[in-house]
């Protein structure tokens, strides 16, 4: 349920300029909440606590994780079966034939499980990417030493790229990304948890020290990267912001871009990426981009050094020397309060998981999707397209022009469900060359020579167009959904496809309430604040005449303040703002649902029941407030108890009445669609 934008989670880029230390523990962003277990809940009173109460209670979450959630489990579940899988090829590593999935496979992992030629290898690597950056007495020879590492990693340390399709055609153009600090904007204002700045500045430091600082030169440093980081932070997209596809799709001219680098020297940049060319280019946010150019001076040529060698270390510790490796692991536990490691059998396999996605969706496809299974859900697909269909049709709020447009969208939406087939393979490939340990290959080695055959097939993308037609979304294995506004798509993946989401033994209700609400809930995606904005091709355009638009504005506004008023946690509350486009894609995949089941009691109680069940879960307070302040999805209690509160058929079904504690007076409750 999760809304993407189709290249940049497609070609899961390895863009190092930054440790993406949240994806250790975020296995998913549709399932995040919270709940406090109390006694006797009634139905009425608080439904998601009535259904899950008892059941989160005596839950525990993994030591090895930040949360608990039927997702997370299921996704954890996808990853064990595959685990044997992998077992069973890395069983006859050296046997097959170069450049087949199981030679990748095999070889991949045996490098990745290999420890000791890991921590006899790993630093060399990483210290003749640094040896450059530490000598430059310059400004322009650091620049060279950064094209360095660009050119042997495909990792751009300061300013990289990668590509998109134009919002209003299909062709490629570079997207501008910079480095970030570790922390959001949020979060720089305000400490997320005591000591979390303090142990950021000594990761920072210890990271400096085994790239050959002393201890007194590696902690002045990083209090001093600390500061700057702090000192960009107004600087940052707010968590609004970066899920505004407006802000996203900002498209800047190459003379403008030069500009906002006099320091840096746009011209010499847009060089080093190999950009000669483009003349328009993606930027979110130009303020950003000007700041740090500001910070490129010969008085922060020590500061800039450090802070390069840095983001070498820190991105590429995953795949470094055990050491390295678990000075950053164990940082990201304390983070995010996860108890424990996982062990090094498993971190390997998962990585190798990561790193072949697309060979172990195959896989995954073979062992866990039938020709059944994808024809039913399609059977409901259609089912709520065409009762968003008659809605459209009978919508008494917008002209005959909007309304023909909007249903025009819909009868567009292309669909997705299971997987890519084998011969569709992924316009950029994640490691298309695994050396073999026998071969010299190395776990590092490999990262690094596969980065840069990746950074090779995006460029080569530049110039091209986009195939709206194409797989994009996630891998088969994955238990999520989206809609992309780029094709005008919902992804529904094998990897959901299972109990609680779907069952084809379960009852129309169990289903309705599972997978019937995410399919409702992508499609809801295309008519929301800013899935509204693209036309059925995907193009960013607008189809709405002015006072459609503006009635469907006041409408979507309402979700806002509605969503404001659910607390939780330690002083916590919902923030609307942010979560508004995700409240309204669970409403509209509730109501729709809701109207499938043509106001049978029994299929809605197991619609409703499940619907809550399935977004059950717990997790440690350092990761609720990350997601509260960065996810666009609002928390499990308040996701459910929220679109329950707004769907008329609840009431019907469980009686709600006023007094009770779901009840909202009609004229507060929140919809679109």
């Amino acid at each position: 349920m999760t809304k993407v934008t189709s290249l940049r989670r497609t070609m899961k880029m390895k863009y190092k300029v930054k440790t993406q230390l949240t994806t250790m523990v975020l296995l998913t962003l549709m399932a995040f909440g919270s709940v406090q277990a109390s006694d006797a809940v009634s139905e009425k009173d608080n439904f998601y606590q009535a259904v899950n109460g008892k059941m989160l209670a005596v839950q525990k979450i993994r030591p090895t994780e930040a949360s608990w959630s039927w997702f997370s489990e299921r996704s954890l579940d996808n990853k064990k079966a595959l685990g044997k899988e992998l077992e069973t090829v890395a069983a006859k590593q050296g046997t097959y034939a170069k450049g087949t999935a199981e030679q990748k496979i095999a070889d991949l992992y045996a490098c990745a499980i290999d420890n000791k030629q890991r921590n006899a290898t790993a630093r060399a690597h990483l210290q003749e990417l640094t040896g450059p950056i530490e000598k430059a007495r310059t400004l322009p020879e650091l620049t060279a030493a950064l094209q360095a590492v660009s050119a042997k990693t495909g990792t751009d340390i300061f300013v990289g790229y990668t590509v998109d399709r134009l919002p209003t055609g299909l062709r490629y153009v570079p997207r501008i990304l910079t480095v970030t600090p570790s922390f959001t904007k949020d979060e720089l204002e305000k400490e997320p948890q005591p000591g979390a700045w303090k142990a950021y500045r000594e990761y920072v430091a210890h990271v400096l020290e085994e790239a050959g600082e002393t201890p007194d030169q590696a902690t002045a440093h990083s209090e001093a990267i600390f500061a700057m980081e702090k000192g960009l932070g107004p600087h940052l997209l707010t968590s609004e912001q970066r899920n505004d596809v407006t802000v996203q799709n900002r498209l800047l001219s190459r003379g403008k871009l030069e500009k906002l680098m006099p320091n840096m020297s746009g011209k010499t940049v847009l060089t080093n990426l190999g950009l000669n060319k483009e003349k328009q280019f993606f930027l979110s946010n130009p303020e950003y981009l000007q700041q740090l150019d500001a910070l490129y001076v010969p008085d922060n040529l020590d500061l800039l050094k450090s802070y390069a060698v840095y983001q070498v270390y820190s991105g590429f510790a995953p795949s470094a020397d055990i050491k390295l490796r678990d000075l950053q692991r164990n940082y990201a536990l304390q983070r995010f309060g996860i108890a424990q490691a996982q062990d090094d059998k498993e971190t390997a396999s998962r990585m190798v998981q990561n790193m072949l996605s697309y060979e172990f969706g195959q896989i995954y496809m073979k062992n866990h999707c039938t020709a059944a299974i994808i024809n039913d859900v399609k059977t409901m697909i259609n089912e709520i397209r065409h009762v968003y269909q008659q809605r459209l049709e009978a919508n008494d709020w917008l002209s005959p022009a909007t309304r023909a447009k909007a249903v025009d969208k819909l009868s567009h939406l292309r669909v997705f469900v299971g997987g890519p087939a084998e011969d569709d393979k992924p316009i950029i490939e994640s490691m298309p060359d695994v050396m073999a340990p026998q071969d010299g290959g190395d776990l590092l080695a490999n990262v690094m020579h596969n980065g840069a055959l990746e950074k090779q097939q995006v460029h080569a993308l530049l110039g091209t167009n986009f195939n709206p037609n194409k797989w994009y979304a996630f891998d088969p294995q994955d238990v999520n959904a989206a809609y992309i506004p780029e094709n005008n798509s919902i992804t529904i993946p094998a990897g959901i496809l299972q109990p609680l989401f779907y069952d084809a033994k379960a009852s129309r209700g169990a289903n309705l309430g599972g997978i019937g609400v995410v399919i409702g809930h992508e499609i809801s995606h295309a008519f929301d604040p800013n899935g509204s904005k693209y036309d059925s091709e995907g193009r960013l355009k607008n189809w709405w005449k002015a006072k459609d638009y503006e009635a469907f504005q006041k409408l979507s506004a309402a979700f806002g303040p509605y969503y404001d008023s659910y607390t939780f946690g330690k002083g916590l509350h919902e923030n609307g703002k942010l979560v508004s486009n995700e409240a309204i894609a669970d409403c509209g995949g509730l109501s729709v649902a809701t109207e499938l089941s043509h106001g049978d009691k029994g299929t809605l109680c197991d619609l409703y029941r499940t619907f809550a069940t399935v977004f059950a879960t717990k997790m440690t307070d350092q990761l609720l407030l990350y997601l509260v302040q960065n996810d666009p999805h609002p928390t499990g209690e308040a996701r459910v108890n929220g679109a329950l509160s707004s769907t008329n058929g609840f009431y019907k079904a469980y009686d709600i009445e006023p007094g009770d504690g779901m009840y909202v007076e009609p004229q507060k409750r929140v919809h679109l669609w």
